[in-house]
């Protein structure tokens, strides 16, 4: 029985395979086995992998005969697995000398159920050079322990939350055969990986994030989509893709709540959710023009709920309000942009809740009411509202603060 199973799901990408696997077949560490899971490439990724295998018997090749995306091949490889721990990576990156040795000293000194360590971003972009920073800080773990009922908590909670992605972390084999067989059948694209943290975080007992341990080789970049523009046609796609993976959380959540007790299901599905439609809106917020803001906004109303969209957009009024009312100088040219920012968002904001108000008032989401309390009241201080409507704006404040203290007492 091997001490690592490393599975790489594979698809319609030859050209960087044979990278990844020799960065695992060269480990000084040599107790593993590698198995790819083809998932009914058209190009010569199959026969690749076959190549592969037939230089290193530690690599197995897998097949699905129907392109199934990679949650589903991800599962296949981890059904068949036999190491004691299993490690994911994608088929374009790669691991450090001696990550595994690394590992598996840290695995006897600390058990844990999974192990969380560090990135190298490598950069194969102009676009990617200048997000690789951003990128490196956000994969990388602040050091620590969690047990049982935090770790789900601390993963998408507002802070001390760490990234959903599932490589570059390193699962007991029967949280990973258990979380994956729990998992969807169903096809389940770009945000598969937050779906299978939210699975995995409410099965594991224990959490060990690793110091200093850039030992996962992240090449941002390399995929063809990154650092494009997105149009409302991808926007709208994303937004139904992160729409359909909260769907599929709530049904999780819904089928073992029985079997996996915790008292804080609704609020960890909150969180999750916070986080797929916040990168959904800074999405639209980020790439679109503001013509296209229009459209795209129609796109997202029609995946997610009301009260969802407005949090995030006052979470804008709030930024730009609030940048305008520090601003030394509120006739400088750039002041003048956040004023005007946070007017139109707000507007935007108002237009959906005239739309929705029932929706909206029987939602009850304290996110919700936080955002829009705080950017009611950045408005306010930076007089940005007219003088007219202020008085109305303050009352409409005070209310919100109100119901959001009785929310929260309840």
């Amino acid at each position: 029985m091997p001490v690592f199973s490393i599975i790489i799901p594979a698809y319609n990408n030859s050209r960087y395979l044979p990278e990844c696997v020799h960065s695992l077949t060269s480990q000084e560490f040599r107790d593993i086995e590698i198995i790819i899971v083809d998932d009914a490439s058209t190009d010569d990724t199959y026969l690749t992998a076959l190549t592969l295998a037939e230089q290193d018997a530690r690599v197995v090749v897998l097949r699905h005969e129907r392109n199934a995306g990679t949650l589903a091949a991800r599962a296949t490889g981890i059904e068949a697995a036999c190491g004691n721990y299993i490690l994911l990576i994608d088929q374009d990156d790669a691991l450090v000398p001696r990550a595994l040795s690394s590992l598996l000293a840290i695995s006897d000194a600390h058990p844990a159920d999974i192990y969380h360590y560090g990135v190298r971003v490598e950069a194969s972009t102009v676009a990617a050079q200048q997000a690789a920073a951003d990128m490196a800080s956000f994969l990388t773990p602040m050091p620590r322990h969690l047990y049982s009922h935090d770790i789900l908590q601390a993963q998408f909670s507002d802070q001390g939350n760490f990234d959903w992605h599932v490589h570059h972390k390193m699962y007991r084999a029967a949280l990973a055969k258990r979380a994956y067989a729990m998992a969807t059948n169903e096809r389940l694209l770009l945000s598969d990986d937050l779906y299978m943290c939210f699975i995995l975080d409410s099965l594991a007992q224990s959490y060990y994030a690793i110091p200093e341990s850039p030992w996962y080789i992240y090449h941002l970049g390399r995929g063809d989509t990154f650092g494009s523009k997105s149009t409302v046609q991808t926007l709208d796609r994303l937004a139904y893709w992160e729409s359909e993976a909260f769907r599929h959380i709530q049904e999780f959540v819904h089928a073992h709540s029985r079997d996996i007790r915790r008292n804080d299901w609704d609020e960890r599905i909150h969180d999750a959710g916070t986080r797929l439609i916040g990168h959904t809106m800074n999405e639209w917020k980020d790439t679109l023009s503001p013509n296209e803001q229009i459209d795209g906004l129609t796109c997202i109303n029609r995946h997610w709920p009301p009260d969802m969209v407005c949090a995030e957009i006052y979470r804008y009024v709030r930024d730009h309000a609030y940048a305008y009312y520090t601003a030394s100088d509120r006739q400088s040219e750039q002041a003048e942009l956040n004023r005007n920012e946070a007017m139109r968002f707000f507007h935007m904001a108002q237009s959906i809740e005239k739309q929705h108000m029932r929706a909206i008032a029987k939602a009850h989401n304290r996110h919700y009411l936080q955002m829009k309390t705080i950017a009611c009241q950045h408005l306010m201080d930076g007089g940005i509202l007219r003088r007219q409507s202020r008085s109305k704006s303050a009352t409409l404040a005070v209310s919100l603060r109100s119901l959001l203290s009785r929310f929260i007492t309840h």
